[in-house]
């Protein structure tokens, strides 16, 4: 395995020595505009219901955790490494009871329908297998008037990386837009986009 195919493995699903101590690192740093973005469009209420999926380090549910009080966020990853990382980082809020980290795989776990107010979900649009039934499920277990905000980075720019597109799967702001409309987001599907010096990134925010 070269090392494009062994770093875009690793972006998808961290894991081992590799995983702990670079991609946490990565994570951190690199997704740290996208999580001010993020925390930003979902305008988190003290009563909240929230699902991240895909929380990689946890950074952005411990953020958000600090502005809800009668609320509750959950968060759901495949990767062990980031798993164990993020519940250390949360590990007072899970013990009150306010934040629940959860290891598997979204698409194949059982979620109560309509039981979360907002979702979200930062890069990892690109390693969605079925994107449409994925889409679909977060639309399902969001109530009515439900908000998710969906980030990722602008198409052209992650063409211009060495990155193994059998693993990322790319997409333009169209193609997302319209995925979640048909995924049963009809009230509002916008495109909000921000630049971080010459990088691009653009947020989907749906409402069911």
């Amino acid at each position: 395995m070269n090392f494009s195919s062994f770093f875009s493995e690793q972006a998808r699903k961290p894991n081992g020595l590799f995983g702990r101590m670079v991609m946490s690192i990565i994570f951190d740093r690199g997704n740290a505009f996208l999580n001010n973005f993020v925390n930003e469009l979902m305008s988190v209420q003290i009563d909240d219901r929230i699902i991240e999926i895909g929380f990689g380090t946890g950074k952005l549910i411990y953020r958000m955790a600090q502005q809800i009080d009668k609320g509750f966020i959950e968060g759901v990853d495949f990767s062990k490494v980031m798993v164990s990382i993020a519940r250390k980082r949360n590990k007072k809020n899970i013990t009150n009871g306010k934040v629940k980290i959860l290891e598997g795989n979204f698409d194949k776990m059982p979620f109560e329908k309509e039981g979360f107010t907002k979702a979200c979900s930062i890069n990892t649009l690109y390693f969605w297998p079925e994107p449409a039934h994925t889409a679909k499920k977060i639309a399902e277990i969001l109530k009515p008037d439900g908000k998710l905000i969906l980030a990722f980075e602008d198409i052209e720019q992650l063409k211009q990386r060495k990155l193994n597109q059998e693993v990322f799967l790319f997409y333009s702001k169209d193609e997302v837009q319209k995925l979640l409309i048909n995924a049963g987001f009809s009230k509002n599907v916008s495109i909000v986009t921000r630049k971080k010096n010459k990088l691009i990134f653009h947020c989907v925010v749906a409402i069911k």
